[in-house]
């Protein structure tokens, strides 16, 4: 199953406001650079419908997470204002609070689904590549099912699911069948994240 890229699908409530200027970025501008030059972020007119793929994100405290911007995938390097800022995700409601210069990715209720299965997750890395997500099945890689939408209240469902049957207790990737080339990456610091995705990159 094939989507667009780029569509909202939660209840959005969003207010303007300044960027997160006082955060250590370090982490996320080093990840964000990497997958950029790697190709499995950003934004090709060859690929989507030209539309921007990929996000990343890093948990502040226990509701709320930094989550780069919506169709901020063409952007060489990311700004403070181009994250927005996640205050309260309520997944049953398919409900997302966030304010700053930049709405949400349309991936935001995904990247609070996944926090919301452990809080020592600290960082949701979510690429675009089809090199692991065509092989996932050799990989071993969990999956979520290929009618589950992205964005939606069933993925946060979806999730919880492979968490309860221990899916992630050797593998903090995993492959979203539904959601053409989606791979997810969560860890507590963005070099466990971020590496163990690359670790599936052209294997």
């Amino acid at each position: 199953m094939t989507e667009q890229e780029g569509v909202i699908k939660y209840d959005l409530v969003f207010h303007e406001a300044d960027p997160v200027i006082d955060h250590d970025f370090t982490s996320l501008t080093r990840w964000h650079r990497r997958f950029k030059q790697a190709g499995i972020l950003g934004q090709h007119a060859e690929r989507y419908d030209g539309l921007g793929f990929g996000n990343i994100s890093e948990r502040l405290d226990e509701f709320c997470f930094l989550i780069s911007g919506t169709q901020t995938g063409h952007l060489v390097n990311l700004a403070p204002a181009d994250y927005a800022l996640v205050t309260n995700a309520d997944v049953s409601r398919n409900r997302i609070e966030a304010k700053g210069q930049v709405k949400p990715s349309s991936e935001a209720l995904t990247h609070a689904a996944v926090y919301a299965l452990d809080t020592n997750i600290r960082f949701v890395f979510h690429v675009h590549s089809p090199d692991i997500w065509n092989q996932r099945a050799v990989l071993c890689l969990p999956q979520t099912g290929a009618d589950i939408a992205y964005g939606t209240a069933d993925m946060a469902i979806e999730m919880n699911r492979l968490y309860q049957q221990g899916a992630f207790h050797n593998k903090k990737v995993l492959a979203m069948a539904g959601h053409e080339d989606g791979i997810i990456g969560f860890g507590c610091t963005g070099d466990e994240t971020g590496e163990a995705i690359m670790s599936y990159w052209h294997i």
